[in-house]
């Protein structure tokens, strides 16, 4: 069952991933923290992280193709001191499980350090600036009286 929230970079550190011991490993035990309509997840900084590189996350549905979470942090000095830091993925999708890539962009745009984690998210997330946005144009008064134009153009036409 998930009950961390935790990524670290070194997933395997402890064994081979081509030869796993058949215990639980972290990657095993991961799940979204939500809050309000964002997910957070905590990351373990590696040891080559360095003030000014960017961390970065996405998270995919299982189902879908398409990023439905991202975010991405700039590293100051005190998150290297701390080692870790609590990044902030935004988007929306369903419950279910989602492949979530971590990755550490350095300075000149080269990825240092990437680890990917099949990641839960218990409840779903919708999109509700898109779901007022249709319910606005189903429900719109213009909508209505345009369609009665339609209509009555329609009927003169015929008569």
């Amino acid at each position: 069952m998930a009950t961390s929230r935790t990524i670290q970079f070194e997933l395997y550190t402890h064994c081979d991933p081509m030869f796993p011991t058949g215990s639980a490993s972290a990657i095993d035990e991961i799940k979204f923290d939500t809050q309000g309509t964002e997910l957070v997840i905590d990351c373990l900084l590696p040891n080559d992280a360095a003030v000014g590189n960017i961390i970065q996350a996405t998270a995919t549905h299982e189902l879908q193709r398409d990023v439905s979470f991202s975010g991405s942090y700039t590293l100051k000095e005190s998150d290297i001191n701390a080692g870790c830091i609590e990044l902030i993925l935004q988007g929306h999708g369903d419950a279910g499980m989602y492949m979530t890539q971590l990755s550490l962009t350095g300075l000149t745009g080269g990825v240092k350090n990437v680890v990917d984690a099949q990641v839960e998210l218990e409840h779903p997330i919708l999109d509700l600036d898109s779901n007022e946005k249709v319910s606005y144009k189903e429900n719109s008064p213009v909508k209505t009286i345009l369609s009665k134009l339609r209509e009555w153009k329609s009927d003169l036409l015929m008569a």
